[in-house]
């Protein structure tokens, strides 16, 4: 591509250089032209087609760096020195439990796979059991007006 323009696509996401009409032209024929001397053996007969040949690719990956460029110089440097959960160090938890933690933990390990599924879901009726309570109460709340920030308090003289 040493005669190609240097005009670009607007709406591209990327700068393409766009190459002469002729250029375009020479490149299509040359490729035919390799292509079907690659199809044919010395003695004129077609070769045939294995799984392997129609998986080559003839593009040229570029590298990353080119292709997508850094938005913000730094930007990586900070990234990694962030205490993001990506790059903290895991902590053990074994030190943060209490003994009432060990005891529970104990327990659930001694349960067979069938009471533990019935503690889970029991767990799970009554997690469900107090959002119902709550949606109630809340509900009373806002019947009752406790929760209207606008609404100035009376005084009474």
């Amino acid at each position: 591509m040493s005669n190609a323009e240097a005009t670009t696509d607007l709406y591209s996401t990327e700068t393409i250089l766009k190459a002469a009409d002729e250029e375009v032209e020479k490149a299509s024929a040359a490729s035919r032209s390799r292509l079907s001397a690659e199809e044919k053996n010395p003695d004129g007969k077609e070769q045939a087609v294995t799984p392997e040949d129609e998986l080559i690719s003839m593009e040229t990956l570029r590298p990353s760096p080119v292709q997508w460029p850094e938005r913000f110089p730094g930007m990586d440097e900070f990234l990694t020195m962030s205490d993001t959960p990506i790059y903290t160090r895991s902590t053990d938890y074994a030190n943060n439990l209490t003994m009432e933690d060990m005891a529970k933990i104990n327990q659930l390990a001694q349960l067979t796979p069938e009471q533990l599924i019935e503690n889970i879901k029991s767990m799970h009726d009554e997690i469900y059991q107090l959002g119902l309570r709550e949606a109630k109460e809340m509900t009373r709340g806002k019947l009752l007006g406790i929760f209207d920030r606008d609404r100035v308090p009376k005084r009474q003289p």
